[in-house]
Formats: structure tokens, sequence, C-alpha cells
């Protein structure tokens, strides 16, 4: 592949009640990549703190590659399904928080990942702002299906989740594989399931240990979170990738859930058995093949 050019590359944004950091984040793309950034899409999903009001002035100095687009309520699958929308001709896709900082030459260190042929996805380092806290390299799973931070590895590797604080994607791939779930209804997921979907259909996902985000990791996220739709996520995409017997496994714990027979139910009424049909007839590898390849005891 060609070196990748400043125009070849968007960064989207999805955003709700960031406060700040939204800005925070705005500058540190500006101050560390400006020159390998042609656009920057920020979708904000129904902000009640005016966090992205600033943008909205004519005068405003991000005006010539920030565009603002405006949703009510959409989630954040949709909200970066969106925001791919706005960058039909753009190879790489870069997803990022709303909350994060970045270090010089990160973006362009990323971007020479994709020189190499094989990497589809290529996710950064990513710890808390203060620059001693621990980093993960890419997640993985536990026994207990629960997720953790990978240890930095010596050269870029492959990881089997990308986080969705940071990670670029080539435009075809993600298109070819149709982007984060268009059936996720609010937050939760929407990067697992990419990455699983992503290892199924036969692309890698890397992650380069020379690069490292920092990240706002929140002990309360600064909107509400419906735990039926969480749990409707992470049973859809279970349903969407996974054999039968992992299926049980993962809905075991949550049979006492007060609201399990209305996951259920709207797993039914949904799209979720036919997009199971078709990703079972398109994908190269199964479940099993992609635990196995990780080791995840799961």
């Amino acid at each position: 592949m060609d070196n990748i050019k400043k125009y070849e590359v968007a960064i989207i944004i999805p955003c709700k009640n960031e406060g700040i950091y939204i800005k925070q984040t705005l500058e540190f793309l500006f101050k560390t990549e400006a020159k390998n950034i042609s656009h920057i899409f920020i979708i904000d999903d129904d902000s009640n703190d005016n966090c992205c009001e600033f943008l909205k002035n004519p005068f405003n100095r991000y005006r010539a590659n920030v565009k603002l687009v405006e949703t009510r309520g959409i989630g954040a699958s949709a909200a970066r399904n969106l925001g791919a929308s706005f960058a039909p001709l753009t190879k790489i896709l870069v997803f990022c928080d709303a909350h994060i900082t970045m270090q010089p030459n990160w973006l362009n260190t990323l971007l020479k990942a994709f020189n190499n042929k094989d990497v589809s996805v290529v996710c950064p380092g990513i710890g808390h702002f203060s620059p001693d806290s621990p980093v993960g390299y890419g997640q993985t799973w536990n026994e207990k299906f629960e997720t953790y931070w990978l240890k930095k590895p010596m050269n870029i590797k492959e990881v089997p989740l990308a986080p969705g604080g940071c990670m670029a994607i080539r435009k075809e791939v993600f298109d070819a594989v149709g982007g984060f779930d268009h059936g996720f209804h609010s937050w939760g997921f929407e990067d697992v399931e990419l990455s699983v979907k992503l290892w199924l259909f036969g692309y890698k996902i890397f992650v380069h240990p020379a690069v490292k985000i920092g990240h706002k990791f929140r002990k309360i996220q600064p909107y509400n979170i419906d735990l039926t739709e969480f749990h409707y996520n992470k049973l859809r995409m279970a349903f969407s990738h996974f054999n039968e017997n992992r299926i049980r496994k993962l809905m075991k714990p949550l049979h006492d859930y007060s609201n399990f027979e209305t996951i259920l139910n709207k797993i039914t009424a949904s799209d979720t058995y036919d997009q199971r049909i078709d990703y079972f007839k398109r994908r190269l590898h199964d479940d099993d093949w992609f635990f196995n390849k990780f080791n995840i005891p799961f």
C-alpha cells in the first residue's frame, strides 16, 4: 500500500456530555497531528451540557477541518457509522473518544503500520491521562468473559480486541464488514463486536507499542446507561457470532436479571437471527478458531 497521505485520513469522534474534554481533545489533535488529518467529524449525540457549542461559532479556529453533526440519542455504534458515512473517499478512519490526549507524531506512527497489507486495524496503547499510569495494549477476555488489558509487546502484535477509545481502520475493511453493529441502540460492546467480526471475516487487528494515548477513565458516565440495552448488545453480539454452547454460557449469569425475558424478546423481534445467518455464511473462521487463536478460556 502507498504511504498514507493527509487527505486520506478522517477522525470520527462520538460525543455526549463531554464537558471541557471535547475541546481539549481537539486541541491535542491539532497540536500533534494536524498535517495528517483531512477532516474531523464530531457526532454530538444529544448532549445537554453545551459541550459542543463552541463549534457553532462561525469564527471558531476549527471551522475549516471540523464538521459538527448533531443527533438525537442514536447511540455509540450509529454515531460512529454516521461519522464514517461522511468520509466515503477516505482510506483510513480513526475512531477516537472525546476525552483523550495524544503525543506528537502518534497518528503518523500508527499510519505507517498500514504499509503492511496484513494490517486492517491498528490501535495504540491506552492509559489514563497521568503519564505514570499503567498502559494497556489491546484487550482480551478471561474465563468469565470479562475484558482485561494486555501487556506491552516488543513489536507490533496481533490482539483480539481493539479498544474503541482509539483505533485506526482501513475504510474498505470497515465497509466490507458493515461497520459497527447497526442494531446496537445504546452504549456498550460496539468495539468488541467489531473486533470479533473483523477476525472472523478474515481481517487482522494489531497494537502498536510505540504509541500511547491518554484516556479519561470515568467511574460514572456523564449520561444514563440503560443496563437492559447494555446486556442486549452483549447478547446480540453473541447470537450474531458465537456457537450455541458459548451463547448459553454467556446467558447463564443473566438468568436472574429482572429484564432478561425483555432482552430475549428484543433479540427475537430484531434482525439478530437474520444477521447470524448472513455472518455465518460470510465469515472465514468460526468462533472456536478465534478463541483458540488467542487462548481465551471461554
